[in-house]
C-alpha cells in the first residue's frame, strides 16, 4: 500500500519554520482524515510558504491543505493565506485534486459573523473542512446565489462599518460588479469573493480594482487566474482612469464614485422610494459634475475629489434620478424633498405616490452633503417649489 507523502515549504514569510507548527500529531490527524491512514512521510522544503499550505500526495491524487492561523491577530489577516492556497490549487494541472482547510487550536473566537461568512465563501468554492465538526458549533454551508452572498455581506457591514474592503452589486446589464480594495489582506478577501461568485452565477462578473496608495492590482497569480475565466473581466480603477473619465464626461460614472457611495450608504436602495432593484439604481450627484467643472476657484485635483466624493451623491432609481436632474423635484437644506408647483394635479399626485420619502434620512445628511446641496441650489427659485402633502 502506498504511503501518503507530505510536501511542505518550511519557511514563514516573516521568520520561523512550519515544522515547528505542524508537528507529527497534526500531520497524522490530517493524513488519517484524508487517506484513512496514520502512517506518512514528509519533506520540509527550504522555501517560503505561501498559503500556510501543505500538499499531500497519495494514490495519484494531491490534497492541498491550508492551515488556519493559530494566533488570530485581526479578522482580515486570518484569511489572507487561504486564497493563495486556493489559487495554487486551481492552477494545479492534475485531475485528481482537492482543496482542504484544517483549523488549528486557538484561544480566539473563530466563529464571529465575519469568520462564518468567510467559511461559507470557502465552502462555496468546494473546500473540504477537515475538522469542522470538532472545531465549529455548526456545519458550514456554502452559498448558492449571488443574492445570498450580497445579503450576508451587507449584514456584516451593518454590524461593523469599519474595514469594509469589498462590495457587490448588479449593473443595468445584469453584470455582477465587485468593487474591491487592494491594501493588505483586503486583496485576498476580494480574490476569494470573486471565485465564490463565479461558482454561483452564470452572469458576467466585473471586478473593479480600487487603487490604494501604490497598490493597483490583485496579486498576479490570482489576477491571471480570474482573467483566464470565461465571463470574468477586470477594470483597473486607477486615479489616472478617474482623471480621464472626469475630463471626457459630464455624467461621471466612475468606479471610485460608486465605491464611495457603497461605502457610505451600503447596497443600492433609492433614497426617495422603496426601490431596491440594483439594476435600475444609479449614483446621483448632488453638485453636478458639469457644474464642478465650471468652478474656476478649484484646481483639477480638487474638482475630481468633489466629483467622486461619496458625500456628493445619493442612490436614486432611474425615475427619481431623472426627476432630480430635470429639477422637477428638488432637495433642500432642511432635508425636505419638494416638487415644482407648475405641475398638474395628476402629475403631483403621481409624484406624491412614488416619492415615499419626503424628508431625507439623517444617515445621508452631514456637513459635506449640505455644502454640496447649497452649491446645487444656489440659483434655485425657492418659491417655485412646494412641500409634498402629508
Amino acid at each position: 500500500m502506498e504511503i501518503p507523502h507530505f510536501v511542505i515549504k518550511n519557511r514563514f514569510q516573516k521568520g520561523g519554520l512550519y515544522q515547528d507548527l505542524l508537528n507529527p500529531a497534526i500531520l497524522t490527524d490530517v493524513c488519517q482524515r484524508i487517506t484513512g491512514q496514520k502512517k506518512y512521510t514528509v519533506d520540509f522544503i527550504d522555501e517560503v510558504n505561501k498559503g500556510r499550505l501543505a500538499k499531500l500526495f497519495y494514490n495519484g491524487s494531491v490534497a492541498y491543505i491550508s492551515f488556519s492561523e493559530n494566533r488570530v491577530k485581526s479578522r482580515n489577516s486570518s484569511f489572507q493565506s487561504f486564497p493563495s492556497a486556493l489559487v495554487s490549487y486551481l492552477n494545479e494541472d492534475i485531475e485528481r485534486k482537492s482543496i482542504c482547510y484544517f483549523i488549528l487550536e486557538t484561544d480566539a473566537n473563530i466563529e464571529t459573523d465575519y469568520f462564518l461568512f468567510m467559511y461559507r465563501l470557502m465552502k462555496t468554492v468546494d473546500t473540504k473542512f477537515l475538522n469542522e465538526s470538532e472545531m465549529l458549533s455548526n456545519p458550514i454551508r456554502g452559498f448558492t446565489t449571488v443574492e445570498d452572498i450580497i445579503l450576508n455581506k451587507n449584514n456584516i457591514r451593518g454590524r461593523n462599518r469599519a474595514n469594509n474592503s469589498s462590495y457587490i452589486t448588479k449593473s443595468v446589464d445584469e453584470i455582477i460588479q465587485v468593487f474591491g480594495k487592494l491594501y493588505g489582506a483586503n486583496k485576498y478577501e476580494t480574490s476569494l469573493l470573486c471565485l465564490a461568485l463565479y461558482k454561483v452565477t452564470n452572469n458576467q462578473i466585473e471586478l473593479f480594482e480600487i487603487e490604494e496608495g501604490n497598490l493597483k492590482k490583485l496579486p498576479k497569480e490570482a489576477r491571471d487566474y480570474l482573467l483566464s475565466l470565461d465571463r470574468f473581466s477586470i477594470v483597473n480603477a486607477t486615479i489616472a482612469l478617474e482623471e480621464s473619465e472626469f475630463r471626457e464626461n459630464d455624467s461621471l460614472r466612475s468606479p471610485r464614485y460608486i465605491y464611495n457611495l457603497l461605502e457610505k450608504y451600503g447596497s443600492k436602495k433609492c433614497a426617495l422610494c422603496d426601490c431596491e432593484i440594483p439594476q435600475i439604481i444609479q449614483g446621483a450627484h448632488i453638485w453636478p459634475v458639469a457644474d464642478i467643472k465650471k468652478d474656476i476657484q478649484l484646481s483639477q485635483n480638487e474638482k475630481l475629489e468633489r466629483a467622486i466624493d461619496g458625500d456628493n451623491g445619493l442612490w436614486l432609481c432611474n425615475n427619481h434620478h431623472k426627476l432630480l436632474d430635470a429639477n422637477i423635484i428638488r432637495l433642500f437644506n432642511d432635508c425636505t424633498v419638494k416638487y415644482k408647483t407648475e405641475l398638474s394635479e395628476n402629475q403631483r399626485e403621481y409624484l406624491n405616490e412614488v416619492t415615499t420619502v419626503k424628508v431625507l434620512s439623517s444617515d445621508i445628511v452631514n456637513d459635506r452633503f449640505t455644502e454640496y446641496l447649497t452649491l446645487r441650489n444656489q440659483n434655485a427659485v425657492v418659491h417655485e417649489y412646494a412641500d409634498f402633502p402629508n
